[in-house]
């Protein structure tokens, strides 16, 4: 049997998505950064991500030089990134090449044979439509929750000792739930919700922004939630369009 362009293409980026951020921890990241082409979780990371998109490409019989070229094209990458530090330009420039990357190993593929599975999980795993879904949940968690920290980095660094304030995290898991939770009412077309998802986080916020001499705290609040709002509903309105056109 074989698979669709759509589902092996969307395929090589789930399998970027998880390799390049789940399965990359921020200690691996700093590593790198400090010890850049010296540092042995370059390599350690750079090997992983060309088996784990080689899995996701499901196509290891006819394509045997994908693992080498997604190797040493991801050590030139993040070596690249390292020696421009962790900032938002690097951090997009990164990804972009990355997304190049996959771009020509898609054409180079081309249709492909994969190894026979269990019907009900062929249908799933070729079905565009759901793989669109997938990767719209795994951007808003992974590449977007990177990006705003990124973008608020120098926001974090003017609150001083307050950022230490409550839960250790919270404020991520907070954004994680809050953009998987807007992506689902949007793919259910359920708008309300949207507007009782933002009335909500309003009012548990409302205590400690209300506070004048929390200024700072609310402000660096406000940006976080307009753009983490902004990106999951780009990343939500881009998977409906696509859900609509693709076959």
């Amino acid at each position: 049997m074989l698979i669709t362009d759509e589902a092996l293409f969307i395929r090589l980026l789930i399998g970027h998505i998880i390799a390049d951020f789940l399965l990359q921890p921020r200690t691996m990241v700093i590593q790198k950064n400090a010890r850049r082409w010296r540092s042995g979780s370059l390599y350690f990371h750079a090997g992983i991500y060309a088996a784990v998109v080689m899995m996701f490409a499901s196509t290891w019989k006819q394509s045997f030089w994908l693992v080498p070229a997604l190797f040493l094209s991801h050590v030139l990458i993040d070596g690249w990134k390292a020696s421009r530090g962790d900032r938002a330009l690097g951090f997009v420039g990164d990804q972009l090449a990355h997304l190049l990357i996959l771009v020509l190993c898609f054409f180079f593929l081309g249709r492909s044979a994969l190894d026979p599975f269990k019907a009900a999980f062929l249908s799933i795993w070729e079905s565009p439509r759901l793989l669109v879904i997938v990767l719209g949940y795994l951007l808003v968690i992974w590449p977007v929750g990177r990006l705003m920290n990124v973008l608020t980095d120098r926001f974090r660094r003017q609150l001083g000792d307050e950022k230490s304030r409550g839960l250790e995290l919270a404020g991520l898991w907070i954004g994680y739930l809050e953009r998987l939770f807007l992506l689902t009412l949007v793919l259910l077309d359920y708008l309300p919700g949207i507007a009782l998802l933002v009335g909500l986080k309003s009012l548990f916020r409302f205590g400690e922004i209300k506070d004048p001499a929390n200024r700072k705290e609310a402000e660096y609040i406000l940006i976080g939630t307009l753009l983490s709002f902004g990106f999951a509903l780009a990343v939500a309105m881009s998977a409906k369009v696509l859900i609509k056109t693709l076959p």
